[in-house]
C-alpha cells in the first residue's frame, strides 16, 4: 500500500515516544495480539524503561468502528514532536490583536482514495478519521475499536509521530464534589460505531425505511431524507446522532460515480465496488450508525482511553437500535390501548391527515396517549395506502459473504 506523508527522515526525526498502549493476551475478533508493540514500531521502542499501559475493555462483541477522532498531549518531551499541519486559522478582535489561533488538520493519504486527518502542534497529536476505510476499496464491513486502534497507530508510526497510549490514572474532584478517575494519556471526542443488517430484498429494505421514518426516538427529532433512503434521530445533538439508510442503494450511487479507471489500481476498485454494491441491494442491506460525541463519551465515561468501556458503547447503541423492535412488538403494544386510541393509531397508520378529523385539542390529547408506545402522530407513518395484509420484516445481523475479506493494513513511510 502506497503512503503519502511528510518527509521526516529519521535521522532528522528523533521523536521521544510515550510507551505504547496494545493489548496483551487479548483475542479481538479475527486478529492476533502481538506480544510486544515493538514487533508493530520497531525501534520507535527502544525508550528504556518503557512498559505497556493497563488494558481497558475494548473488546468488541458485534458491528466495527467507523470513526474515531482521538488526541493525546505529551508533556514530557525533551524536543517538540515534528508540526503537522496545514495552516492555521486565526481570529482577531476588534483592536486587530489576535483572539486565538487554531491549526487546520493536514491530510493524509493512504491507497484506494482513501485518507484521514492528523495535526500536531509539538506537545499535542490529534487523529482523526474511518480506520475501517483506510488502504481499502471498501468499508462495508470493518475492525473492531482494539484493532481501529492498531491501524491508527501504525499510521502515526508511518508519519513518524507517537502512538495514542492510555498514560496513568488518578482520583480528583469534578465541580460537582465527586471523585472522577481521569488518565494522562489520549482522549477520545468522536467514535462512531455501525452494524449492518439484512432485510432480505430490496423492496423489503424500502419498506423498513418507510416504516422507521414514522418512529420516534425518545426526544430526538424523526428525519428522512431522499427516498426515505435515510432515515435519522437527533440531528444537531451535541451528544449523539443516530442513523439507518439504504448501504445498497448508497454503494451502486457511489459505484456508478466512480468513472476514473485511468490505473490498474483504479479499475479494480470500480469492479469491486460494483459487485459489493449488487450484493448489498439484492439482500436488502440496511446501516445503523451511532455516533457518540464528547459530551455524550463524558457521561458514559469513555472519554479517556484508558477507561473507554465497550461493553457500555455496545449498550449504548442497542438502546438506539431498540426503535426496530416495535416492528415485532407493535400487536401486544397497541392491544393495551382504549378503543378511541386505537382507532386513531389506525388512522395514523393508513396515512390519514388527522389535522383535518380532529380538533387541536383532542389531537394533543390523542397524541399524549400514544408516545409512550412509541407513535408521535405528529409525524406522517409514511406507510402505503390500501397494503392489504401486514407482514414482519425481520432484520438479520449482516455475515459478509464467503468472498469478501478484511485485509490487515501495511504502512509505507515515505
Amino acid at each position: 500500500m502506497s503512503f503519502i506523508a511528510p518527509d521526516f527522515s529519521q535521522s532528522a526525526r528523533k521523536v521521544p515516544v510515550t510507551p505504547s498502549f496494545f493489548p496483551e493476551n487479548r483475542n479481538f475478533r479475527g486478529f492476533e495480539p502481538v506480544p510486544n508493540a515493538s514487533v508493530l514500531f520497531g525501534s520507535m521502542f527502544d525508550k528504556p524503561g518503557s512498559v505497556l499501559a493497563p488494558m481497558a475493555n475494548h473488546v468488541q462483541t458485534f458491528g466495527h468502528i467507523d470513526w474515531i477522532t482521538i488526541r493525546q498531549t505529551h508533556l514530557d518531551l525533551s524536543c517538540p514532536l515534528e508540526s503537522m499541519t496545514d495552516g492555521c486559522v486565526m481570529v482577531f478582535d476588534a483592536d486587530g490583536s489576535v483572539e486565538r489561533t487554531t491549526l487546520k488538520r493536514a491530510e493524509v493519504q493512504g491507497s484506494y482514495d482513501s485518507k484521514c486527518y492528523v495535526r500536531c502542534d509539538g506537545q499535542t497529536v490529534e487523529f482523526t478519521g474511518n480506520p475501517a476505510r483506510w488502504g481499502r476499496m471498501d468499508n462495508v464491513f470493518g475492525y473492531s475499536f482494539g484493532q481501529s486502534l492498531q491501524i491508527v497507530n501504525r499510521i502515526m508510526a508511518g508519519i513518524g509521530l507517537p502512538p495514542f497510549t492510555a498514560g496513568d490514572d488518578f482520583e480528583t474532584i469534578n465541580k460537582h464534589g465527586e471523585i472522577r478517575k481521569v488518565w494522562t494519556g489520549a482522549t477520545i471526542s468522536r467514535l462512531d460505531i455501525t452494524q449492518n443488517y439484512l432485510t432480505g430484498s430490496p423492496d423489503d429494505a424500502n419498506h423498513f425505511l418507510r416504516w422507521l421514518a414514522g418512529q420516534k426516538l425518545k426526544s430526538k427529532k424523526t428525519n428522512f431524507y431522499g427516498d426515505h433512503s435515510t432515515v435519522d434521530f437527533g440531528r444537531g445533538s451535541k451528544r449523539s446522532y443516530f442513523k439507518v439508510y439504504n448501504k445498497g442503494f448508497e454503494l451502486l450511487k457511489h459505484s456508478t460515480a466512480v468513472t476514473d479507471v485511468s490505473t490498474i489500481q483504479k479499475a479494480d476498485r470500480a469492479d469491486s465496488i460494483e459487485v459489493l454494491a449488487n450484493w448489498c441491494q439484492q439482500n436488502g442491506m440496511v446501516r445503523a450508525e451511532l455516533e457518540l460525541k464528547s459530551k455524550a463519551l463524558h457521561d458514559l465515561r469513555c472519554y479517556y482511553l484508558g477507561e473507554l468501556n465497550m461493553n457500555v458503547i455496545e449498550r449504548e447503541f442497542k438502546k438506539h437500535s431498540s426503535v426496530f423492535e416495535r416492528a415485532t412488538a407493535e400487536i401486544d403494544s397497541m392491544a393495551e390501548l382504549d378503543g378511541k386510541a386505537l382507532a386513531v393509531y389506525r388512522m395514523w397508520q393508513a396515512g390519514d391527515d388527522l389535522k383535518n378529523k380532529f380538533g387541536k385539542s383532542q389531537l394533543y390529547a390523542h397524541r399524549k396517549t400514544l408516545l409512550p408506545h412509541g407513535i408521535d402522530i405528529f409525524i406522517p407513518s409514511n406507510v402505503l395506502r390500501f397494503e392489504p395484509k401486514t407482514r414482519v420484516i425481520a432484520l438479520s445481523a449482516a455475515v459478509p459473504p464467503d468472498w469478501y475479506s478484511l485485509p490487515p493494513v501495511h504502512l509505507k513511510a515515505a
